[in-house]
């Protein structure tokens, strides 16, 4: 029996890049899917790849960012095929700016595609699925620049809201059997290609960079097997994939503290000369450092 057999899967913004592959991969190990794009010809083009290698899409073309479109994406699943079972909330855009050149309406278009689009998508699914009982996998996208990168400040935002939604809503579904998991992928895509010229001066002020990005299939075996019964002890997760490397991504998660108790000015001033200003967290994506 194939991994995914017998499971529903919607995928969003999958006539393209990383989604479409997802998705050939999840229909490739038996799952029906739901491609969704904004492009009702991009998500057809995907379908049609499925469907001439013999798995079983339909297309749904749509915009996330819309509640109610989010409704009748995850309905879609469900008159097609049975039921839903899970969710890739992959759809998302990038606009690049820097402090003083992020723009209102870029900002927006970013927090309504990438937070609201995967709000509203995994809210429908996680009611159908609850309502079903018999589980499910909500997975989300994140990103590296969340812990912050030069001129995707906006861009990170909203991957970090969806990392703390995630943790949230793995916390709320905990014992429901629909578990929440995030993704924090890497490929040569047409996003990425938006940001290439930048990348030189954003490999310098982190710790974390890439000589060259993998191609999207190599992130799709890991969000099959998220999708898959597998998994089903995984949850609260953001998974990074960096070429060859699969890792979890750390939570956020305080220090220990320096003083506790009352304090006064002198001694918070005291606290920041002596311990915090030599201990101040690293900007950008890093490795996590084990104790000594």
């Amino acid at each position: 029996m194939k991994l995914l057999e017998g499971k529903a899967v919607v995928i969003t913004g999958a006539g393209s890049g990383l989604g479409a592959a997802y998705a050939r991969h999840a229909a490739a190990l038996g799952a029906s899917v739901v491609v969704n794009d904004i492009s009702a010809e991009g998500a057809q083009k995907t379908v049609d790849a499925i469907r001439v290698a013999g798995g079983t899409a339909v297309a749904h073309a749509g915009d996330v960012s819309s509640w109610a479109y989010a409704q009748s994406l995850v309905d879609a699943c469900v008159d097609a095929f049975g039921a839903i079972t899970g969710i890739v909330n992959n759809a998302g855009i990038l606009r690049i700016g820097k402090i003083l050149d992020l723009t209102e309406r870029d900002l927006r278009q970013m927090v309504e595609v990438n937070l609201i689009g995967t709000a509203a998508c995994a809210s429908h699914a996680a009611r159908r699925m609850l309502a079903a009982g018999k589980g499910g996998s909500i997975i989300n996208v994140a990103s590296g620049s969340q812990a912050g990168d030069i001129a995707l400040g906006g861009y990170g935002a909203t991957k970090g809201g969806v990392a703390s939604l995630t943790y949230s809503w793995a916390m709320e579904l905990r014992g429901s059997g629909v578990r929440v998991n995030a993704l924090s992928p890497l490929a040569e895509t047409a996003m990425a290609a938006q940001n290439k010229a930048l990348m030189g001066e954003q490999a310098a002020s982190r710790e974390v960079h890439y000589a060259a990005l993998p191609d999207p299939e190599v992130n799709a075996p890991v969000v099959s097997f998220l999708l898959s019964d597998a998994a089903s002890d995984i949850n609260g997760q953001v998974v990074r994939i960096a070429g060859k490397q699969l890792s979890f991504v750390t939570h956020p998660l305080i220090a220990d503290p320096v003083l506790d108790g009352d304090w006064d000015d002198a001694a918070v001033q005291a606290a920041f000369a002596e311990t915090l200003a030599g201990n101040q967290q690293p900007l950008g994506l890093g490795y996590a450092r084990k104790p000594n």
